[in-house]
């Protein structure tokens, strides 16, 4: 279940990305950092986190490219994406989205929005976990599935 708040911040300038870690630790996030795609694949390989901050603009791989390899990968594809450009274009938040990001902000970005928008996607994340391992949740589904198939019973 993910439920820390660790983060990996994927963002291509060195000086902003410490920046933005350093930010998010004083906020309580555990912070992984990578400057391109290729180095959070890599990243990802020894270190898992709660969340991915990506931008959709970075060197190497680009945050679009990076998206669509965690949601093809079977050990990454649960991880939350929050995808975040500078576009003004609806259409960088549509593809991004499309992919599978679960979530789209601006920039620059605003600390209190960021961080309110990542407490979101962690919060939505463990709803879905616990409803999917919620006792009580899985008998009401077999009953539904099993009540569905009374009235299909053939009669010969």
């Amino acid at each position: 279940m993910l439920t820390s708040r660790k983060i990996l911040i994927v963002k291509d300038c060195g000086d902003l990305l410490d920046l933005l870690g350093e930010a998010l630790a004083l906020l309580g996030w555990e912070t992984i950092l990578a400057e391109s795609g290729r180095e959070a694949m890599n990243k990802l390989e020894h270190d898992m986190p709660s969340v991915v901050l990506l931008d959709v603009r970075t060197p190497v791989m680009n945050g679009i490219e990076l998206a669509a390899s965690l949601k093809a990968h079977p050990a990454y594809k649960k991880i939350p994406i929050l995808a975040a450009s500078a576009s003004s274009s609806g259409l960088t938040r549509e593809r991004c989205l499309a992919l599978g990001c679960d979530d789209f902000i601006s920039k620059p970005l605003v600390l209190p929005e960021l961080e309110m928008r990542l407490t979101n996607i962690l919060s939505a994340e463990r709803r879905k976990t616990i409803r999917a391992t919620d006792p009580m949740n899985l008998a009401s589904n077999r009953r539904e599935r099993s009540s569905r198939g009374a009235g299909r019973r053939n009669v010969a």
